[in-house]
């Protein structure tokens, strides 16, 4: 189906001009065609009609057998009065047609018409191209029956030459507008894209300078807009991240107590169960704490993503087979805290269900993709999206017995997400599962 959209560019800058120059193009090729079918082709008409006259005229002075005047006196009046040169040629045949250039037919065919209805069918020949400033035109009717009359017009006379100046100018007012509406939409589209690449900036987690308002008044309306709702969003985020760590001090301070009481009884299999739940306490305490916090306070840096990822999987060559494929030089900007975070929480999702772990580094198109597979057991398909979920645990597909709260997955994309990317899980070659971590190598920036 026909759709026009697909037809236009996507961008709003490129839309922008399209809507600007798309009607004046089409209102300078109407004038044009307008301005040359009516006025211009009627001007040169009359023109032509009038330079065809004075040739029939011309030609009938210099053969009529009534005009006792020697030719040179016929040919000097034809010069006197008409202002035309006319010269007797031994040429008893015509020359070829000459072909004109397209641009310049319209005219040519003008003229040739007009010469043939003024001449009465007598037979003639006419050159409107080599010369610069005159018309030549051949009649086979000369004195005698083997001379040709050779008349020279001024081109002036015969056609409208001035034309092209109405077009000359209608392009230079047209550039002149064209060039004012590109300025004004770069200052418009600028604002658009200012407003785009801090917003994405923002949702990314970065710190930039204060969003300044600027542009028509809807852009600045969204900007204000936009920067309320971040500085809602924040103070949401605050207040969750304090709560929650006064939660985990308040927590802690028991546990605290608890474990030195069970350091001071004796060894017993109770007291070593004992202690494994206090740790286990603590680590939810810390996997909570982390999800609700993130890295928010980390800045952005230039980093070689298959340095990194290659660092965090040979520190878990002690727990599974561990080998890694990584892309030199890859560099992406990124929160290398956050990511190593999420990075080893999918390392160590790997090395607790499989025995096998294979890290790959490499370039997608526009993104950085770090892969983990393992021979573990796997996800099935219709489960993938609830293990991103917080605090879910698929224990029918996974080892139950195994540590943690199900918070591994839900931050690492949380991570990736937040820098503009995603996680994809899917099936590995060995049976297990296969997560693709996914990072802009692009990100926008913000224009000057």
């Amino acid at each position: 189906m026909f759709r026009f959209r697909d037809f236009t560019p996507r961008g709003f800058y490129a839309r922008s001009l399209l809507i600007v120059l798309l009607p004046l193009v089409l209102l300078l090729i109407g004038m044009t065609w307008l301005f040359y079918d009516s006025h211009i082709g009627q001007v040169s008409r009359k023109m032509s009609q009038s330079v065809s006259g004075e040739v029939a005229e011309a030609v009938r002075i210099m053969t009529t057998d009534t005009d006792t005047r020697s030719l040179q006196e016929r040919e000097q009046s034809i010069s006197d009065y008409l202002r035309i040169d006319v010269n007797i040629l031994d040429t008893p045949e015509l020359p070829p047609r000459l072909n004109v250039p397209f641009w310049q037919a319209n005219q040519d065919e003008i003229l040739r018409h007009e010469l043939g209805i003024s001449l009465n069918g007598m037979p003639f020949w006419m050159n409107t191209q080599s010369l610069d400033s005159q018309i030549e035109v051949r009649v086979k009717a000369g004195p005698e029956p083997d001379e040709t009359l050779q008349i020279f017009v001024d081109r002036k006379r015969a056609f409208a030459t001035t034309g092209h100046n109405f077009i000359v100018w209608v392009i230079l007012f047209s550039v002149l507008l064209i060039a004012i509406a590109i300025g004004f939409l770069r200052n418009q589209v600028r604002s658009v894209l200012r407003l785009a690449a801090t917003a994405d900036a923002w949702g990314r987690g970065e710190h930039t300078s204060p969003l300044k308002p600027s542009g028509a008044t809807e852009v600045r309306q969204a900007a204000r807009a936009i920067t309320l709702m971040r500085e809602r969003i924040l103070a949401h985020v605050d207040q969750r991240t304090a709560m929650l760590a006064g939660v985990s001090h308040d927590l802690r301070t028991p546990l605290t107590r608890l474990k030195l009481q069970l350091a001071l009884l004796p060894p017993s299999d109770d007291l070593k169960a004992a202690r494994k739940d206090l740790d286990d306490m603590s680590a939810m305490l810390d996997e909570y704490l982390a999800f609700a916090k993130g890295e928010e306070g980390e800045q952005y840096q230039d980093v070689d993503l298959g340095g990194l990822a290659s660092e965090i999987a040979l520190s878990f060559a002690d727990r599974a087979q561990v080998s890694v494929t990584a892309l030199p030089g890859l560099k992406v900007r990124l929160r290398p805290l956050a990511v190593k975070r999420a990075l080893s929480n999918l390392m160590n999702n790997a090395t607790d269900y499989g025995d096998i772990v294979q890290l790959s580094v490499h370039q997608k198109d526009d993104m950085a993709c770090v892969i983990v597979e393992d021979d573990g057991p796997g996800i099935d398909e219709n489960h993938r999206d609830d293990v991103f979920k917080p605090f879910v645990r698929l224990d029918a597909a996974r080892n139950q017995n195994q540590k943690g709260v199900g918070l591994g997955l839900a931050l690492a994309r949380d991570v990736a997400r937040s820098h503009g990317g995603d996680i994809i899980l899917g099936r590995s070659g060995a049976g297990g599962l296969r997560a693709e971590f996914q990072l802009p190598l692009q990100m926008i920036s913000a224009p000057a």
